[in-house]
């Protein structure tokens, strides 16, 4: 297929990304909420991630305001830059001007582009600098300058400042070298600048290593909390829901075309790297779905090199361009349901807020009260972004007993001794332990949903 045809495709679905947002109804989701109230409060840390994005988003929108239409762009360009970087991965992997160019231009049309170009997450960086990482190591093994190196060291430690699945790298790193002799020698020859590697990671992530030593631990405690391991429960159902996602998440003719062309698929050295930098996440990931659950993006990283590897391995025209087909269709299928605004349940946490908020708003008018307490986490940060040009305070249940549940509960907390009245959206049980200084009295019933829980609004009075 043209890389012209190709090209113009992707300027196409661009165009339909930009009209989907111009018509939607859709609000921030909850997270990309969260994200953006993180922003303007710039840390080294933050309860359940590193700081990467948080810092991004501050900059970014410094420069081009904090619209919906603006946050929204932010996932789509990073992509671009992520094909570039998947260009000249091609290339290194010994792929023609031609194939790379191609190569990366099919890549934003897989389904897992199409769909979380529309979600700021950490993914979105993380894929980023996993692709510069997997070029860089290329890089080195071809020219040992010390500088190369350090670069490789600062790629990694901004992937693990992204996002903390990049340990995906240093684990599949550690199995190339376990596996491939050539590579394992090439790593005892440059120990030394391997070193030097580790010292770059480190001394980026130290920042945030050292914010988590001064708040207890809360990031590692949360990721040990989210994969849930005390509590297993074997289903080899999700496993397979698991590897069918994945499978969507690709293109299901790319996988067709593999079994069709398997012989292709074992020739090269390239090609066994690309498999060592995919296998061992999809396995781990896989593994985390029978035991306990595992979310699809769980094994993110590991979509680049398994792309590229099937890529580079098929040799079937039909099969590539049926899957450029099924690809395109979804992501058309998709941003009309975005502009739209089509209500599926996947979008329940991003359809009505800002109706919401501003009956909320109205409310404290009325009462004259500039105090809102909002104890879900995620309600709490898009109330803060839909109302972010009012002079409101936003406030989080926690009584200093409790465990941390979210960064909220560190920054913004109810003071038990607050003494005046106040705007609280949430379950009554949740500010129990201002004793009995306050009574509820429910000033909003409406039936606004968020995540299916019906939304309902008190003005809480101090006696």
């Amino acid at each position: 297929m043209s890389n012209r045809i190709l090209l113009f495709t992707v300027l196409v679905l661009t165009f339909l990304k930009f009209t989907s947002l111009a018509f939607t109804n859709f609000d921030l989701f909850g997270d990309e909420a969260q994200y953006w109230v993180w922003s303007k409060s710039p840390d080294f840390g933050y309860f359940s991630k590193p700081p990467f994005l948080a810092w991004f988003i501050g900059i970014y929108t410094s420069i081009f305001g904090n619209f919906f239409f603006v946050l929204k762009l932010l996932p789509l360009t990073v992509y671009f830059f992520t094909a570039f970087a998947i260009y000249n991965l091609s290339k290194n992997l010994g792929l023609k001007h031609a194939e790379a160019f191609s190569c990366s231009l099919v890549f934003l049309f897989i389904p897992a582009v199409s769909f979380s170009t529309f979600f700021i997450s950490t993914d979105v960086f993380l894929l980023l600098f996993w692709t510069l990482s997997l070029n860089q190591l290329l890089r080195i093994k071809k020219n040992q300058d010390i500088g190369g190196f350090i670069l490789l060291g600062i790629f990694i430690g901004l992937a693990f400042l992204s996002k903390y699945a990049a340990v995906y790298f240093v684990i599949c790193l550690f199995v190339y070298i376990l596996v491939d002799k050539t590579f394992r020698t090439f790593f005892l020859t440059h120990y030394f600048k391997f070193a030097l590697t580790i010292i770059c990671s480190l001394v980026i992530l130290l920042p945030n290593i050292i914010w988590n030593i001064n708040n207890d631990w809360v990031t590692l405690q949360h990721t040990a909390d989210n994969t849930n391991l005390g509590n297993l429960n074997l289903n080899l159902f999700r496993g397979l829901e698991f590897l069918t996602i994945q499978i969507l998440m690709l293109g299901p003719f790319l996988f067709i075309g593999a079994i069709i062309n398997l012989k292709n698929l074992f020739h090269s050295d390239n090609q066994k790297f690309l498999l060592i930098f995919s296998i061992p996440i999809f396995l781990i990931v896989l593994i985390e779905a029978i035991l306990v659950r595992a979310n699809a993006n769980w094994a993110a990283p590991a979509l680049i090199s398994f792309f590229i590897f099937l890529y580079i391995g098929i040799k079937n025209g039909i099969l590539i361009k049926a899957n450029l087909l099924f690809n395109f269709s979804f992501a058309v299928l998709f941003f009309i349901l975005i502009a739209t605004s089509y209500p599926l349940k996947i979008f329940n946490r991003i359809n009505g807020l800002s109706e919401f908020a501003e009956e909320t708003y109205s409310q404290t008018n009325k009462k004259d009260l500039k105090d809102i307490v909002i104890s879900n986490r995620l309600l709490f940060s898009s109330m803060k972004y839909q109302l972010r040009n009012m002079d409101l305070v936003f406030h989080m249940p926690h009584e200093k007993k409790s465990n941390i549940t979210n960064h909220f509960k560190i920054t913004n907390p109810l003071d038990k001794n607050m003494k005046k009245n106040f705007i609280y959206i949430g379950n009554p049980k949740d500010i129990n332990y201002l004793e009995n200084d306050y009574f509820l009295n429910k000033i909003d019933d409406k039936n606004y949903l968020f995540s299916n829980q019906k939304l309902i609004v008190y003005e809480v009075i101090f006696n």
